[in-house]
């Protein structure tokens, strides 16, 4: 029943950005729809997703996931990768003191579309639930390192 569940979020949330995909890969600006907190009146941290282009924690074909929040945890990343079909998922770890959640996820390298969803602990120890949070992230492949072949090779599509 989980996985089912799972993978109809990831269904919808996918079917939701692929509608704002187009203008956005045209302007080159990333589409980021915030998860909306229930029951934290405190609110939530802005949620990050990083690649190996723009941050050193992710490597090639990762993105890191980030609430932008000391001492908060908690919360689930469904995942597709449009270029290749693949379904992933991920947890955000617990709150732990003066430390932002961060998690790094092996999606492949294409346009992955991912949603930041479920129970959350905010920093003043709220709990609340996070409705999906929508996110939509062009991964970079591996680069080629003096004529190596690889995955390096593969345009995205």
């Amino acid at each position: 029943m989980k996985t089912r569940t799972v993978r109809g979020i990831t269904v919808l949330a996918a079917a939701g950005a692929t509608a704002f995909a187009a203008p956005a890969l045209a302007s080159a600006e990333p589409i980021d729809f915030q998860p909306i907190p229930i029951g934290c009146p405190a609110g939530i941290g802005v949620v990050d997703t990083e690649t190996a282009l723009a941050e050193e924690d992710a490597e090639p074909g990762q993105i890191e996931y980030e609430i932008e929040q000391e001492g908060s945890g908690g919360g689930q990343i469904s995942w597709v990768n449009l270029r290749t079909l693949q379904l992933g998922g991920g947890v955000l770890p617990d709150a732990i003191d003066e430390e932002e959640p961060a998690v790094a996820l092996q999606t492949g390298d294409g346009l992955v579309v991912s949603a930041v969803w479920g129970a959350h602990q905010n920093a003043g120890g709220e709990g609340c639930f996070l409705l999906p949070g929508v996110d939509l992230t062009n991964v970079p492949p591996a680069a080629v390192e003096d004529g190596e072949a690889g995955q390096g090779d593969d345009t995205p599509a």
